[in-house]
């Protein structure tokens, strides 16, 4: 994630970078946490899982600078 990162801000003059993961998916979201993204919000019944029920996303982020 970091690699991907750098490459997004440095190489590709991206300004922002956004990771969004189900919200019961602990693991990833300590993965954004780490690489220093910050939640933004949960977007609330935003897709169906595989059981074909509503499912919640984290939306996080960073920011170049």
């Amino acid at each position: 994630m970091r690699l991907l990162t750098d490459l997004a801000f440095g190489g590709l003059a991206a300004r922002r970078v956004e990771i969004r993961c189900d919200s019961r998916n602990a693991k990833s979201r300590a993965v954004a946490k780490r690489c220093g993204f910050e939640l933004e919000g949960v977007l609330r019944n935003d897709y169906l899982g595989v059981d074909g029920h509503p499912r919640d996303s984290c939306v996080y982020s960073r920011i170049a600078g």
